[in-house]
C-alpha cells in the first residue's frame, strides 16, 4: 500500500459566498470524495445546499487494487443495501470510476508490517478491524489544512465508515480541529480497537446524529453503539436507525432528518 500523501487536496472548492457555511465530508475506507459526493447526493436538500457548501476531502492514502473484481463485487453487496434491507448489487459507476483512487484514512500497522496490500490474502486486516491503527497523522493534516483554508466558515463534520471513526479519533488526537463545528454526523461509523485513542476521555460535546443500517454487514450494531457511548456527549446525540445496510441512506425519512439536524438556528451561529 502506498503512504502517499502528495494529493491532500479537497475534491470540492468552497466558492465565495461567504454567509454560507462549511461542511467537511469524509469518505469511507476505498471510496474517496468525488464517491462519497454522489453517495450523499439525495442527502443533501437544496435547503441544505442553500445553508452549506459541502466540501469532500480526500484521504491521504492511496489503496488501489485492495479489492479483486470478486472482492469488490461483494463489497457492493454489502453497502448497496437498500432501506427496506433488500440488496441491489451495482457496478461502480463510470463517473465514480473516473473519480480518483480508492483511499483510506489510515493504514493497519498489521498489513504494513507483513507486507500484505490485498484483501484476498488470507492475511490481510481489515482497517475497522486493526488494533494497530498506523499513518492517520498525514490526514489530521488533510482535514486540518482544509478547517484552515475556510477558517471560521467550518459548521459541521459528516463522515462515513471508516471517516466516521476518523472523526472520533481526531477528537482525542487533534482536539483544536473542532474550534467552532457545531455538529456531526457519524454514518455507520465504529469503534476503534487501538487502545492508543482511549488514553484521553474526550468527547465531542455538540450535537451529533448516529446512523446505522439494521442490515449492516460490516459495521455491528454495537461497534456503532461503543464509539457513541465511548466518544460523544451522550445528552447530545441522537441516533437514526434504518432497515438498510453499510451505506448512506436515500429514504425520506432521513432526508428530512438529515436536513433538519444540519440546519443551525441562527442563534447558535457566530
Amino acid at each position: 500500500m502506498s503512504n502517499s500523501t502528495n494529493n491532500n487536496t479537497t475534491t470540492a472548492t468552497a466558492n465565495n459566498n461567504k454567509k454560507k457555511r462549511i461542511c467537511l465530508c469524509f469518505h469511507g475506507f476505498s471510496q474517496n470524495g468525488v464517491v462519497f459526493r454522489q453517495r450523499t447526493g439525495s442527502a443533501r436538500t437544496k435547503k441544505l445546499k442553500r445553508e452549506y457548501d459541502f466540501v469532500f476531502v480526500d484521504a491521504p492514502h492511496r489503496v488501489d487494487g485492495v479489492f479483486d473484481d470478486d472482492d469488490e463485487k461483494e463489497e457492493g453487496k454489502k453497502e448497496e443495501s437498500n432501506n427496506d434491507g433488500s440488496k441491489n448489487v451495482r457496478k461502480r459507476t463510470e463517473e465514480e470510476k473516473g473519480g480518483g483512487d480508492a483511499r483510506s484514512w489510515w493504514l493497519a500497522g498489521e498489513n504494513v508490517e507483513s507486507g500484505v496490500s490485498k484483501a484476498s490474502d488470507g492475511t490481510w486486516v481489515r482497517p475497522a478491524k486493526s488494533q494497530k491503527i498506523v499513518s492517520w497523522e498525514e490526514s489530521a493534516k488533510a482535514i486540518e489544512d482544509a478547517v484552515k483554508e475556510n477558517e471560521g466558515r467550518v459548521d459541521a463534520f459528516v463522515g462515513f465508515s471508516q471517516g466516521a471513526t476518523l472523526i472520533a479519533i481526531l477528537k482525542r488526537a487533534k482536539p483544536e480541529i473542532f474550534s467552532g463545528v457545531k455538529r456531526v454526523v457519524s454514518v455507520a461509523g465504529f469503534d476503534p480497537l487501538d487502545a492508543r485513542f482511549y488514553d484521553s476521555e474526550a468527547k465531542i460535546d455538540v450535537p451529533s446524529m448516529h446512523v446505522h443500517g439494521k442490515n449492516d454487514a460490516l459495521v455491528t450494531r454495537d461497534r456503532s453503539d461503543r464509539l457513541r457511548e465511548q466518544f460523544y456527549d451522550a445528552d447530545k446525540a441522537i441516533v437514526f436507525e434504518h432497515d438498510g445496510g453499510h451505506g448512506v441512506p436515500t429514504s425520506k425519512e432521513f432526508r428530512e432528518a438529515f436536513e433538519k439536524f444540519l440546519s443551525i438556528p441562527p442563534d447558535e451561529r457566530d
